[in-house]
């Protein structure tokens, strides 16, 4: 029997492959099957998940391309009583699945850990310690907390299989934030996700300003349409940043009838110097301008999602 169906869509992941195979396969007590579902890599990536395949290591075509179609694609060939989807850009610590089935076998419905994120060089050192600040990221739990704590969402969980009988698999509209409404989807049916420090896996950033921009503006303007979906997922700091940009985009006007309106600006300037010059970072300048781009990609992206909310709530009401 098999304990953990994993299943990790992949896209020229060379260089983190090979490494996350051999933890996975070796690192746990329980039995597991992996999945690497692949969106057509045109590097070594398919060629070293060939190298290492043995029983349970399976390679999969994800024709599709995105994260939703490869797990809803391959879940109905899974046998695990648990099924996870993890990312390939993350290291994962030893026993993480068994710490997994010990707190689903008795705490929760969905388990997952505290989020470290990591750069690859300085740039992404930099971009790291904005992801990693409240000032950067607001309230998101698994990236700026290290308890055992009840979240609203978590990174790379692992779930009990019945869950998705229930409430059914990932939303194939969304090309990101698919795991968030399926959290938030799970919250409204009041299935418990619960995050716990013996799971703490480490995750890489994107490396540049301009390869966070538009990961970033994707979240945003994918998360709309999430909340149209399942509105009790909203809170109020996923609006800031689309608040934030309109100010931007009016501050000619603002400033043009009294300057006092220059007053958020400048606060926001300061605050973003004190974390800056607060982080670990050997570059803070980098990470000041990683918190700009954070803020303003994901509120322009959202800003311009927001058609997609409107529509899918008139099609809801018709």
């Amino acid at each position: 029997m098999i304990d953990v169906s994993i299943i990790i869509p992949t896209l020229n992941e060379e260089k983190y492959i090979e490494d996350l195979i051999i933890n996975l396969v070796d690192a746990n007590d329980c039995s597991i099957e992996l999945f690497i579902c692949d969106a057509g890599s045109t590097d070594k990536t398919r060629q070293i998940v060939n190298n290492l395949r043995k029983e349970n290591v399976f390679l999969l075509d994800n024709t599709r391309k995105y994260v939703s179609f490869a797990f809803n694609d391959t879940f109905p060939k899974t046998k695990g009583k648990y099924v996870a989807l993890l990312g390939a850009h993350a290291n994962y610590p030893p026993h993480y699945f068994d710490y997994a089935i010990e707190h689903l076998n008795t705490e929760c419905d969905v388990v997952g850990g505290p989020l470290i994120q990591l750069g690859k060089n300085a740039s992404g050192n930099a971009i790291a310690c904005a992801m990693s600040s409240k000032f950067g990221v607001g309230g998101t739990a698994f990236r700026t907390e290290r308890k055992k704590m009840f979240v609203d969402s978590v990174a790379f969980a692992v779930y009990k299989r019945e869950i998705f009988s229930k409430i059914g698999l990932l939303d194939e509209e969304l090309v990101r934030n698919q795991d968030d409404e399926l959290h938030y989807r799970m919250n409204a049916n009041n299935f418990k996700i619960l995050m716990v420090p013996e799971m703490e896996c480490s995750y890489f950033v994107r490396d540049s300003l301009t390869k966070l921009f538009k990961q970033y503006y994707q979240y945003g303007y994918y998360k709309p349409l999430v909340f149209a979906k399942v509105k009790s997922g909203l809170r109020m700091r996923h609006l800031i940043p689309s608040l934030f940009v309109s100010y931007l985009i009016l501050i000619p006007l603002l400033i043009f009838l009294n300057t006092i309106f220059l007053l958020p600006i400048i606060l926001y300037l300061i605050l973003a110097i004190l974390f800056g010059v607060k982080s670990n970072a050997s570059n803070k300048l980098m990470v000041i301008s990683a918190f700009m781009t954070l803020h303003i990609s994901y509120g322009l992206g959202f800003l311009l999602g927001l058609p997609s909310f409107f529509k899918h709530s008139n099609n809801e009401s018709n």
